[in-house]
């Protein structure tokens, strides 16, 4: 169908011949580039056909005039031979002699004439069935020039289909007659079996993988491999279904059922190694742009690519070559192994249902259409790909078919006007069919919607007379295949300025929605992970995950930023806490940051998704956007937030400071390898006093098990230099070295404008303090508020300030 200035026009078989919708596009190349060969093969088959004629004729003459030809030929019965022999007493005609030759070979003139009036009424028949087409086509072409009125480009556009058609008048027609030949081939290849097709282009795999064999070497055979570009014909093609690995097996199950589900029955199905599903169909002519289209739909369970042979041979240089292009598919019952968990396991790919004697075969476009899924589409209409195929796609992560709002879905029943419907079901880019109404009208959920739809069919629209006579036939057909999605790509190839102007902003509208359901539903399921400064996992690591591509969606993004970062309220703003690195202490420590600093730290990670285009252009400007993690931390800022920050908490929503020890907890002591501190600490900094010696253990092991608990006294070791006072000192701040500072020597630190050093620190060594004397009254004030209080003031450059949990336990270091 061909809509101009809101009138429908019917374009025939011919028409579409050269304006590309016909879905016999790549026959109508082949007979375009072998019409001269095909003219001359007419010509060579009339040719022959008047010499029969004659030839009847003057078998004929020769039955009439018996006798007189006697006496001129005499006639042998010889034996069946190689070489046929015939005797002549004179000289004949040609035809004559080629009579004499079929009478010797043991047939009668009566068969021969039988033969010769079957061809010669075929020569008869031809030309009435020519003059029907014939006449249709110029009455096509006259309708076309008959028709007035509409702007300067409808009529220019009107003159030169006119001018097309006229020139291509003989080459069409005959293509027309050439159709019910094809219709033929085609039933011919159906009722073909996958195995009948495939058995010449199997080749072996090897030792588990995919691999196939090579010659003159002796391998183990375990499965086998397809190659499309070695079979004879192209019309087989295989979409694979390959459902995320990161889904569970139930999960997998379920998505690869609810897409068969879908499918129609004439189909082969295997299922794959991981779970997915390759559903062996006929292409039918559908004009895909390449051999291996990986890709054409992404969704967030599964990803789909569509095999076929589209060329056999390679291009270089714009010529074909003699080399064939690899085409591989894995067929059923091969196994492969794979390693996960330092195991090796064995996976098999599986036939699902009767493949190998699987024949008629759904078609390409039966399946793709139903999914709304379009990619045979020319360059020129690339900017209405990419919409499609971000906004049309609704086939859903489980692989059912999304349901319409009914918004949209009334928008489409007031669209479906002024069309010209017919019965019988072509692609819906060619005309609209009585089927595919409602196959749409029934996929709408809201029953007054529906209603009012099927009742516009026959009130606002002009039905062919077919149409008509089996309107409750299809209407039947279309209750059992619903799908609304049908009704918008209606209205995009036969309502264009309507699919425009109202149904496009809905479908951008829809998909906004949709993805707003997502993301809600994201942060209603999604359990974000816990900060685990056992992990080592860092923001370097996640970079480079992003720059090799490794993230499939944004969820998986989310998980991996919950492992290191989430903020807390402030009491001026908010506050961050951030995972990282401590190269000098070679642990994981948390940082406090505010939300600048980490925002200039998250831009940094550009986010490539795997097999994905992330680069965005926003609808005011054509600017692209890379996708950065600070993106997704916004847009699932929920996921990282918390109430407040304590070093040691059960509550869930609270930051937790406190995570464990750098050392494990051993089953058993070893005495002997301690033997050497504790004689330290024994001999040297309780100078031999068994109750100092015991205090200073308890007061270590009280610490030890009880973090974020003050003892509120601390040790002050006071001794010459050399003595071992920080060996002692260091163990116990390695053995906490997350929470610990080891070395402080400015007493500023402690109690000066910037004192962040002593946050959420369980244990620290003061030093020789340099400026303990400028003000010994004020400081000493400050060191017993520091060794007694709970809680404690943090000044941090250029952060603000903030109140702490004090959980620090001191031990004072010097030599005077």
């Amino acid at each position: 169908m061909c809509q101009r200035s809101g009138r429908i026009e019917q374009i025939s078989m011919w028409d579409r011949f050269w304006d590309g919708t016909n879905p016999w596009t790549p026959v109508k190349k082949w007979c375009h580039n072998a019409i001269h060969a095909i003219k001359e093969i007419k010509l060579v088959l009339r040719n022959f056909l008047n010499f029969l004629s004659e030839t009847k004729m003057a078998t004929e003459e020769f039955s009439n005039d018996k006798s007189n030809q006697q006496t001129n030929v005499r006639c042998e019965t010889l034996e069946k031979g190689s070489k046929r022999k015939y005797t002549r007493k004179s000289k004949t005609d040609d035809k004559a002699k080629a009579l004499i030759e079929q009478m010797i070979n043991e047939q009668t003139n009566e068969q021969i004439n039988e033969q010769i009036n079957e061809q010669t009424n075929e020569q008869t028949i031809e030309p009435c069935k020519r003059d029907i087409i014939e006449e249709k086509y110029d009455q096509r072409i006259s309708e076309i020039c008959n028709q007035h009125g509409g702007t300067d480009e409808e009529q220019d556009e009107r003159g030169y289909l006119v001018y097309r058609l006229q020139k291509n008048r003989e080459e069409n027609i005959f293509l027309e007659l050439l159709q019910p030949v094809f219709e033929l081939y085609k039933q011919e290849q159906d009722s073909k079996t996958i195995i009948e097709r495939v058995k010449d282009a199997m080749i072996n795999t090897v030792n588990y993988t995919k691999i196939g064999q090579q010659e003159g070497k002796k391998q183990q055979i375990t499965g086998k491999l397809i190659d499309l570009s070695l079979m004879s014909e192209d019309n087989l093609c295989v979409i694979d279904i390959d459902i995320h690995k990161d889904k569970s097996i139930e999960e997998i199950d379920k998505i690869r059922q609810n897409l068969i589900d879908s499918l129609p029955p004439n189909v082969g199905l295997v299922k794959t190694a991981h779970g997915g599903l390759h559903i062996y169909c006929n292409k039918n002519f559908y004009q895909l742009p390449s051999n291996r289209n990986v890709k054409v739909a992404i969704t967030d369970s599964y990803d789909i690519d569509v095999f076929a042979q589209m060329t056999k041979y390679k291009i270089e240089n714009g010529q074909e070559t003699k080399e064939i292009v690899q085409n591989r598919v894995v067929a059923p019952n091969t196994s492969i192994r794979e390693t996960k968990n330092n195991q090796r396991v064995t996976l098999k790919y599986e036939a699902v249902n009767d493949w190998e004697n699987a024949s008629h075969l759904a078609s390409l476009r039966e399946i793709l259409d139903k999914w709304n899924i379009d990619i045979e589409m020319s360059y020129k209409d690339y900017a209405q790909q990419l919409h499609d195929r971000k906004y049309g796609v609704q086939v859903n992560y489980e692989g059912t078919i999304e349901q319409m709002s009914d918004e949209l879905a009334q928008a489409c029943v007031d669209g479906l006007k002024n069309l010209d419907i017919h019965n019988y079901p072509q692609p819906i880019n060619m005309e609209v069919s009585l089927l595919s109404i409602f196959c749409g009208l029934y996929g709408i959920t809201n029953e007054s919607i529906r209603t009012e739809g099927i009742n516009n069919i026959r009130q606002f629209n002009k039905l062919s007379v077919n149409a008509d006579k089996n309107y409750g036939q299809a209407a039947s057909n279309g209750e059992r295949k619903p799908n609304p999605w049908i009704l918008t790509k209606i209205l995009r190839y036969h309502n264009k300025d309507y699919y425009e102007q109202i149904i496009k902003p809905l479908l951008k509208k829809n998909y906004d929605a949709k993805k707003k359901e997502k993301q809600i539903l994201i942060n209603q399921t999604l359990i974000p992970n816990k900060i685990d400064l056992q992990d080592g996992f860092t923001l370097l690591d996640m970079q480079e995950k992003a720059a090799n591509e490794e993230y499939e969606n944004e969820e998986q993004i989310v998980m991996d930023l919950t492992r290191l970062l989430v903020y807390y309220e402030g009491e001026t703003e908010d506050i961050y806490a951030i995972k990282g690195y401590d190269a000098i202490r070679d642990t994981q420590i948390l940082y406090h940051k505010l939300e600048g600093t980490v925002y200039k730290q998250l831009e940094k990670i550009n986010i490539n998704f795997k097999n994905k285009k992330n680069d965005e252009k926003s609808d005011d400007k054509k600017e692209s956007k890379p996708l950065t993690a600070k993106h997704i931390f916004k847009k699932y800022a929920s996921k990282f937030a918390k109430k407040g920050c304590k070093f040691i908490s059960e509550d869930p929503k609270i930051l937790t400071v406190f995570q464990g020890y750098k050392y494990k907890k051993l089953d058993t002591i070893d005495y002997e390898c301690l033997q050497m501190y504790l004689d330290l600490i024994k001999e040297t900094i309780a100078a031999g006093d068994e109750r100092v010696y015991e205090y200073i253990l308890n007061w270590i092991a009280w610490m030890i098990q009880n973090p974020g608990k003050k003892s509120r006294a601390a040790i002050v070791l006071q001794g010459r230099q050399g003595k071992g006072k920080n060996r002692f000192t260091d163990v116990i701040a390695e053995l906490t070295s997350r929470y610990s500072c080891p070395n402080i020597t400015n007493i500023d630190e402690f109690t000066g404008r910037f004192n962040s050093v002593v946050e959420n620190k369980m244990f620290a060594v003061l030093i020789e303090m340099m400026n303990y004397n400028d003000s010994k009254k004020g400081v000493a004030t400050v060191m017993k508020s520091i060794i007694s209080d709970l809680t404690i003031r943090i000044n941090e450059k250029n952060q603000p300030r903030r109140t702490a949990e004090n959980v620090m336990n001191i031990i004072y270091v010097t030599n005077a």
